[in-house]
């Protein structure tokens, strides 16, 4: 990438150093999920708090610091500007929170990480909980020293989504919320409404080789770039990616044994996050533009082949005779018919990675609903177990009957400060919208169905991946579909497919 402005320059020479430590630090991260053995916890904790400390000084570092606040934006080429906006942005967190804190938060995240595994394989939140306390101290405690006009919430939204407040958040849910409860209890009483599936819940089995090799087979096809990425098994562990550059993108994957749909779901999932890594325009690679623009923007990559590619009809027909060769004696004689009510099976369930279409931003609503009120003080961690049942049984209908299946299921208080749930909603709602514009210059269902999904891939990687942090997620969904974000094109999506699987009138 061409930078003329001297400033800009100088800021990219020490960045590269800022990146380069990061991506080890990631690195460090991706193998604490991975492959660490449980007596090595200490000493990663250690090693990544170490790091952590090392990056922070290299933001604190008072050159750098000048660069990004002082350089003017007047002059300045797009990409300049963008760069600087980036960092000051990133620079938030950096400048405002103290470096002890910073790397006590890093301490304390890597420690609660794996006690959050065990706790949640052996069902106990109270090995976990007293992590809990400690991290919703911190996360006040930084969204303290970053600022925010409102609502201590708001200034951890924005280290995810840039300038996302709770209100608007509200605003987003109360659209939602209302019309995906009515979708739900119409689909309840229809007359192809069913809870069960002699397939995924009766005697059959799925060896998880045979799913793993199904699965890479779609990441080829979907063009995941197994070269320049890989996909390790982590059952039964929460799913994630890590973008350790753009020539290292890695993806993890669980499977169940008795439902086939986990893990292919998954592969597509996490496979959309490390595509638009891949995608990112190689010169961008060291600067403030690699990688995704924002996680909203980046959960659309995924939700959009996991739902719209991945839950279509057409790819169930492509799919079907696929399955079928990996699974002979329990799909020979199943149809592409079959395959697409299973896969979308509208049923409240207690896990939100395997919720379907429409009851899934339910579950965030809930998730923001607890994060908001536990930054702000107005819920304490040792009631959550019993909230959360209560909730779930407001929000879906259903009551957990362990931790496991309840307060214990989401990584994601373990590892990072909270704010990061919503944007699984505006995911969704970024995943309809570019759907939609899509829709106007491809024939996607026809794609679908013959399985050639590097075309789809290509108009993704022209008018989304390549730009990485070029723009910003309002500017970016202008730029590809004409219009600000509206709810309301996920909500035509979800009545048209439903009402059309469900016969609803």
């Amino acid at each position: 990438m061409k930078v003329k402005n001297r400033k800009v320059k100088n800021l990219l020479e020490k960045y590269r150093q800022i990146s380069l430590l990061g991506k080890t630090e990631a690195v460090l991260g991706w193998d604490l999920r991975v492959n660490l053995p449980k007596k090595g916890v200490e000493g990663r904790a250690a090693q990544i708090a170490h790091l952590t400390k090392i990056i922070t000084e290299k933001w604190l570092d008072p050159e750098f610091k000048k660069l990004v606040e002082d350089t003017k934006l007047s002059g300045l080429k797009p990409e300049e500007k963008a760069i600087l906006r980036n960092l000051r942005h990133a620079g938030k967190f950096y400048f405002k929170v103290p470096k002890e804190i910073i790397v006590e938060f890093s301490e304390t995240t890597t420690r609660a990480t794996v006690v959050w595994d065990e706790a949640r394989k052996k069902d106990k939140f109270s090995e976990f909980l007293p992590h809990l306390k400690k991290l919703i101290k911190l996360n006040q405690i930084i969204a303290g020293h970053i600022g925010y006009r409102d609502n201590p919430y708001d200034a951890l939204l924005d280290l995810y989504e840039p300038d996302l407040t709770a209100i608007e958040c509200k605003k987003i849910f109360g659209k939602l919320q209302p019309e995906l409860t009515k979708i739900l209890k119409k689909i309840m009483k229809s007359k192809n409404y069913s809870e069960k599936s002699y397939l995924v819940e009766g005697e059959l089995d799925y060896p998880k080789d045979a799913q793993e090799q199904l699965c890479f087979f779609v990441l080829r096809r979907m063009g995941y770039d197994l070269e320049a990425g890989r996909m390790d098994d982590i059952s039964p562990s929460h799913p994630f990616t890590s973008e350790l550059g753009r020539f290292d993108v890695r993806i993890t994957n669980r499977y169940n044994v008795k439902d086939f749909r986990e893990g292919l779901m998954v592969a597509m999932h996490e496979a959309g996050h490390g595509l638009y890594e891949q995608g990112v325009k190689e010169e961008y690679s060291a600067t403030p533009l690699e990688g995704g623009v924002s996680l909203g923007i980046h959960e659309s990559q995924s939700r959009f082949w996991e739902n719209q590619v991945g839950r279509s009809f057409e790819f169930m027909k492509f799919i079907t005779p696929i399955f079928q060769a990996f699974f002979p004696g329990q799909l020979s004689e199943v149809g592409a018919e079959t395959l697409f009510s299973l896969f979308n099976q509208v049923r409240p369930s207690f896990i939100r990675t395997e919720a379907d279409e429409v009851t899934y931003n339910l579950h965030i609503a809930l998730r923001f609903e607890l994060e908001e009120k536990m930054v702000n003080g107005k819920i304490k961690a040792t009631d959550l177990p019993e909230i959360w049942r209560v909730k779930m049984k407001r929000y879906l209908g259903v009551t957990p009957k362990t931790d496991r299946e309840g307060v214990l299921q989401d990584v994601h208080w373990s590892t990072a400060p909270m704010g990061y749930f919503p944007t699984y909603t505006l995911g969704n709602l970024y995943a309809a919208q570019f759907t939609r514009e899509m829709q106007k210059e491809l024939n996607l269902e026809d794609l679908a169905e013959r399985g050639e999904l590097g075309t789809i891939l290509s108009w993704l990687r022209a008018n989304i991946h390549q730009h990485g942090g070029l723009y910003r997620s309002d500017e970016l969904i202008k730029k590809v579909t004409g219009k600000p974000l509206n709810p309301q094109h996920f909500l035509d999506y979800i009545n048209k497919k439903y009402s059309k699987i469900y016969n609803l009138k």
